[in-house]
């Protein structure tokens, strides 16, 4: 997707965000030090007022990108989020307190390990077998992903730039219908909802990409211009 909006004539930053090199950093970072990351890129992109922009954000960082809408609804432009976690169920927030409590215990910790992933939520197999991803989810990662929900979904009232949101139907991480629970709650006069029909998860390496990253771009479009037309 940033390809894409490259390829269009748009600056684009893709951030890796705090912790996110391997699992061991992974589990030392909270979600604070994950939006500062991606903070630090738009005020790069920003350039004090010299750019409009719009922020975009995949899973987890979907969230981070309706935060920085929330705090900032002066210069966020406008906000594309995909495939948003907004919520985990209440047991699974139960047991991902509990086990990030004893993974910090010295007598405990390294019996409780991480979370075991096999791979990512994609239906193209190639795809499955070639990522990068990390193969593992730390416990507290997780305690600090639910923080980080708890503190979106009390935001989502203060989000008014336009709002595009991409989720694929066949997703097994987090339901087409927490988007749909997104599009009630913000108060952008313009929201835009496209369901994927044939994607899981990670829906810019699925089926239907070429679908997703067109529609993208369409809306940046919409949103901050064509820049390849001077003004």
């Amino acid at each position: 997707m940033a390809h894409t909006l490259a390829d269009r004539g748009f600056a684009v930053r893709a951030p890796l965000l705090a912790g996110h090199t391997d699992l061991h950093a992974l589990e030392r970072a909270t979600w604070r030090d994950w939006y500062d990351s991606a903070g630090t890129a738009f005020d790069e992109l920003h350039d004090a007022g010299r750019r409009r922009v719009m922020v975009l954000g995949f899973s987890m960082g979907s969230l981070l990108a309706l935060r920085l809408a929330a705090l900032r609804p002066d210069v966020v432009a406008g906000v594309i989020a995909i495939a948003v976690p907004l919520s985990l169920d209440a047991w699974k927030r139960r047991a991902i307190s509990t086990l990030a409590k004893l993974r910090t215990s010295p007598l405990v910790g390294s019996l409780v390990g991480v979370l075991p992933k096999s791979g990512p939520d994609v239906r193209i197999q190639r795809e499955f077998q070639n990522s990068p991803s990390l193969r593992g989810f730390p416990y507290p990662a997780l305690a600090e992903l639910c923080a980080l929900q708890d503190e979106v979904a009390d935001l989502l009232p203060h989000v008014r730039a336009p709002l595009l949101l991409v989720h694929g139907r066949l997703d097994h991480t987090t339901a087409p219908e927490q988007s749909s629970r997104v599009a009630q709650q913000v108060s952008s006069s313009r929201v835009e909802l496209e369901i994927l029909p044939r994607s899981f998860h990670i829906v810019g390496l699925d089926l239907d990409r070429d679908h997703a990253c067109d529609r993208i771009a369409r809306f940046a479009v919409s949103v901050l211009g064509d820049p390849n037309v001077a003004s």
